[in-house]
């Protein structure tokens, strides 16, 4: 079953030889990679919640999750995403 709700367009896919990785403005969030036979699923970025580690059949079962899982946490995301660069161009002022 396919995920169609769209993400803002802040959100972009990286494809990296075996794996696939979800980013906000370049920061890396979620990945899918290919483990032997199965497709992994982690999250990078966990913002006060557990990182997630689960196991799918396919690369696309795989992106479905992720998108799923973005979409419902796409404010906080782009909240925490934004305290990071801001903290960071913080620290470059310094």
């Amino acid at each position: 079953m396919a995920y169609s709700k769209p993400l803002s367009t802040e959100f972009s896919w990286l494809e990296c030889s075996n794996r696939l990785i979800l980013r906000l403005q370049e920061i890396p969030l979620a990945q899918i990679e290919l483990v032997g036979d199965a497709w992994v699923v982690r999250t990078l970025m966990h913002d006060g919640e557990p990182l997630e580690r689960i196991t799918v059949p396919s690369l696309d079962e795989g992106k479905a999750w992720v998108l799923r899982w973005a979409t419902s946490r796409q404010r906080t995301l782009v909240r925490a995403i934004a305290k990071r660069i801001a903290a960071q161009n913080l620290a470059h002022l310094r």
